[in-house]
């Protein structure tokens, strides 16, 4: 929480080349048994349901987590997070609303908003995909218009007073040095004390000089640095080779199997070839089988993200006059020939749920495909403006070894499902 980190300077996953040795997995995500994955939090809502399985010997006891909202938008089936985090013997949040994992918090911590805090996680280098054109690269400090009310912190404090009451918080200084690359005379020292601002004025300092500091960000605002044609439009002047022969696969594919062998688990190496090549999903086989009718997919809105965009009022209305943001897009010459009428509610079911939706009737979407936007679908009472609008796409999705990829850990992106009135 000090800093979301950046693609640009720090932070950011793990590398996939020529990946890891693996090895028995001691995290909840079962990072070991994934040799070439960046991250693999995808299975721990798996891994608590049977944690002896997996050679699990502890639990997980305590869970701190950001305003983001987890049970909606982190994984996939819903039931299946929630089981997880009532697993846990003291969950804390950080919230701005109510949303639907704050209901399972034991304590929920007020988080200021972009208004009242300091954030050193703003600019152009801080994203993974920054806008098109040669726009100058920039980096700025958020910074407070009005004062935080007297009760609240910064979470940055409250992380780092944890910390210390843990007894970690020299520790986590050098976790926080490393993540953010701070160098001497910069680096955070063990056994001193630092305030929030203290934090955010070394890494302005270490990453654009001494001049640079807070009060500097404070004063002027933006820092710039040019960026010319060739990393403005990358792809022309890109001088690299693209394996197409993935050997690595090969070998951390039989380190694996060593591995699983001795766990005794039941393991697909399917994706662990050296070539690319096309293996169906789980839903793929479902609808050619005809044990269910439709693929549903998720696409994305401009004016709205993650899951707590549509609480705001105005993009509400934008939702709501689109037309197509909380309805189901089906093609509209399927949905005349079963009998479905625009606008008309219908049971929408997946192997894991069921969710009464309302259809939208469209050409623009396959036969065999229903479109599913954003990610809505709220039933927390503290996101009035956004309840009972729209589905919830990850909620349909089942979260098991069957419907991940075993390189990356990535959910299958689409679900089987049907309709019915």
């Amino acid at each position: 929480l000090m800093s979301s980190g950046s693609t640009h300077r720090g932070g950011g996953h793990f590398t996939a080349f020529p990946g890891r040795t693996p090895t028995r997995p001691e995290r909840w995500d079962l990072f070991e048994l994934f040799p070439v994955a960046a991250h693999t939090r995808t299975l721990v809502p798996e891994v608590s349901k049977d944690p002896k399985k997996w050679g699990m010997d502890h639990k997980i006891e305590m869970v701190i987590h950001s305003p983001g909202n987890q049970v909606m938008g982190g994984w996939g089936d819903v039931q299946a997070v929630i089981g997880w985090y009532k697993s846990i013997d003291l969950v804390v949040g950080f919230a701005v609303e109510i949303n639907e994992t704050d209901l399972f918090d034991d304590i929920v911590l007020p988080f200021p908003s972009y208004l009242e805090r300091f954030d050193f996680n703003a600019g152009t280098a801080t994203r993974q995909l920054g806008p098109c054109g040669q726009d100058d690269w920039f980096w700025q400090v958020r910074q407070p218009v009005v004062d935080l009310p007297p009760s609240l912190k910064y979470p940055q404090e409250v992380i780092l007073e944890i910390a210390e009451r843990a007894g970690i918080l020299d520790d986590f200084y050098r976790v926080l040095n490393h993540t953010f690359r701070l160098k001497e005379p910069y680096a955070l020292e063990a056994g001193h004390h630092y305030s929030p601002t203290e934090v955010i004025d070394r890494m302005s300092r270490c990453w654009f000089g001494e001049e640079h500091d807070l009060k500097w960000f404070q004063k002027n605002g933006v820092i710039r640095y040019p960026r010319d044609v060739e990393e403005s439009y990358i792809g022309p002047f890109l001088k690299a080779r693209l394996p197409i022969y993935l050997e690595h696969f090969l070998q951390r594919g039989e380190e694996l199997k060593e591995v699983t062998d001795q766990m005794r688990l039941d393991w697909d190496f399917s994706d662990y070839t050296p070539f690319s090549e096309w293996l169906p999903c789980p839903s793929y086989d479902a609808v050619r089988k005809g044990e269910y009718e439709f693929f549903a997919v998720h696409y994305k809105l401009p004016y709205t993200y993650g899951g707590f965009g549509n609480e705001n009022p105005w993009i509400d209305e934008l939702c709501e006059h689109n037309g197509y943001a909380y309805g189901v897009l089906i093609n509209e010459n399927v949905a005349k020939q079963t009998g479905f009428a625009d606008g008309g509610e219908v049971w929408l079911e997946s192997p894991v749920c069921k969710v009464r939706v309302k259809l939208k009737l469209s050409q623009c979407v396959h036969p065999q495909v229903l479109g599913i936007a954003g990610h809505f679908g709220h039933w927390a009472p503290g996101m009035p403006i956004a309840k009972g609008k729209g589905a919830n796409f990850n909620s349909l999705l089942p979260t098991d070894l069957e419907h991940i990829d075993k390189i990356s850990t990535a959910l299958d992106h689409c679900v089987e499902v049907k309709l019915y009135k």
